[in-house]
């Protein structure tokens, strides 16, 4: 078995698979599928494992690589179609659970901006508004009013915006480092020189694809002093607490995490192995808040920080029997890839033997 993989951006999960598969006595090979035969190297492999991360210039190359190389070449890829297509897309990963009969909280997706209005004026508020993208809460507002929501309506359906442009990552009014007045610098000599030639400003090394023509509201939903974050792994589920941050509604990037396995409600993990099967998600984390009384999905992300589901003292099986002991991540989706290219193989031997007598 020769399994590809492509080094992700700070090698936090692309080491770790190398590791994890030459223990299993596979075959880890590197590859660079940013090159122009990406499918050549990929066609030399049993299966190939990227793990991508949500800037734009991995939205934009990894997604389509693997894809064509999952529908087209017909190898099993980590993270597949199913697991990561909704990566770093509220809005995508709203319409995916209300498929799946998922409960979430209740949610607003405006593509017109007129129906946006109409429905601002009479909400119950506050609400939520969510960018479609970002991670750590940089994208989320709450909102106290019809005009503050108009007021968002009014710029997603207007000039837009870019994703780290809200809350604690909005730009303060005077540069507070040297390098902030630098870049200030160099947009405003931009601006200028657009005016002046009509040449595009250039945009942001990162974030830059705008955001703008839709917007996005969940309801607010009060009393919640933590999320529960529980990571699917196969059949495998690992669990924490997340505060909320002081002073704020928000827990994600708080950092202040409870790893304590009898403060998890059986409830968030039942939820969550139930959804992936559903979904055939190969990974899966799910972020929980609490909606009268019972457990609500806010969000999902097919990748994560490795090292806090590694402090997990444990974890819990299907059937959610508790299994002690300390696990990274890239060891359970190693084990889980191997058995799931290793069937994909079977499969094939079978169905080309099965051709063979028939002929």
């Amino acid at each position: 078995m020769r399994i590809g993989i492509h080094p992700d951006r700070d090698r936090a999960f692309s080491e770790k698979w190398q590791q994890f598969l030459v223990e299993q006595g596979v075959e880890a090979v590197l590859l660079d599928l940013l090159a122009p035969d990406a499918i050549e190297q990929a066609r030399s492999c049993d299966g190939v494992m990227w793990r991508w991360f949500h800037i734009q210039d991995d939205k934009q190359s990894a997604k389509v690589i693997l894809q064509a190389i999952e529908s087209c070449l017909n190898l099993p890829v980590f993270p597949s179609i199913a697991t990561s297509w909704h990566f770093d897309d509220k809005v995508a990963q709203t319409y995916l659970l209300d498929a799946l009969g998922a409960p979430q909280p209740q949610a607003w997706v405006w593509w017109e901006k007129e129906r946006a209005v109409e429905w601002a004026k009479s909400a119950d508020y506050p609400v939520i508004f969510k960018l479609a993208t970002g991670a750590g809460s940089s994208n989320v507002l709450k909102l106290e009013s019809a005009a503050e929501a108009e007021e968002i309506i009014d710029l997603m359906f207007g000039r837009g915006t870019f994703p780290m442009m809200m809350n604690e990552y909005r730009p303060s009014f005077l540069p507070k480092t040297r390098r902030q007045a630098k870049e200030r610098v160099r947009r405003f000599v931009d601006a200028a020189r657009h005016v002046a030639t009509g040449e595009f400003p250039a945009l942001p090394d990162q974030w830059w694809k705008p955001e703008k023509g839709y917007a996005f509201f969940q309801e607010f939903l009060p009393h919640n002093e933590f999320d529960t974050r529980v990571t699917v792994i196969g059949d495998r589920a690992f669990a924490f607490r997340r505060m909320n941050r002081p002073g704020d509604f928000r827990a994600s990037g708080s950092g202040n995490i409870d790893w304590s396995p009898e403060a998890i409600d059986p409830a968030c993990l039942e939820i969550a192995l139930e959804v992936s099967s559903k979904a055939n998600f190969q990974t899966m984390a799910y972020d929980f808040l609490y909606k009268d009384g019972k457990p609500v999905i806010c969000e999902i992300s097919y990748t994560f920080i490795d090292a806090a589901v590694h402090k997990c003292p444990g974890h819990w099986d299907r059937d959610l029997k508790w299994h002690e002991g300390q696990m990274w991540p890239q060891q359970a989706q190693v084990e889980d890839f191997i058995a799931e290219v290793a069937k994909r193989g079977n499969a094939g031997s079978a169905n080309g033997a099965a051709g063979a007598a028939k002929g």
